[in-house]
């Protein structure tokens, strides 16, 4: 068998995995930067991953499944990836990197101004007198 890739090793791989959610609104953050990653067990070759999801309702569990075989997968002594979820009721949004909750704050207080911005050049726009 070939050396085992580390738990680091996937972790550098999910990190890699851009939550479609936020990339929606404008703000790629990652699945590991979301607080999305509970856990990782390497054994025999198959790579472990346990995923919070931020709902019930998400429907990006095959997408999340996908991107880890398709990036985990391709690690040296990788043989094989399991990828479970939970049930979407325990996320946080304290659970996000501190990074990833700068970069919200900023895109959000961005899309902000520029709603303020459009608002006022609406209202102030001369009205022309036909």
């Amino acid at each position: 068998m070939s050396a085992e890739a580390s738990p680091l090793a996937v972790r550098n791989r999910l990190d890699e995995i851009v939550d479609p959610c936020s990339e929606a609104r404008g703000t790629d953050i990652s699945i590991v930067e979301m607080g999305l990653l509970k856990r990782i067990e390497i054994e025999d070759g198959t790579a472990h991953i346990e995923l919070r999801i931020t709902s019930p309702s998400c429907m990006m569990v095959g997408y999340f499944i996908e991107q880890a075989n398709k990036r985990v997968g391709s690690l040296p002594g990788i043989e094989d990836v399991s990828l479970e979820t939970d049930a979407g009721l325990s996320w946080r949004e304290e659970m996000m990197s501190e990074d990833a909750k700068e970069r919200r704050r900023e895109h959000q207080q961005a899309l902000a101004d520029r709603y303020h911005d459009e608002r006022n050049a609406t209202t102030t726009a001369p009205v022309s007198e036909d």
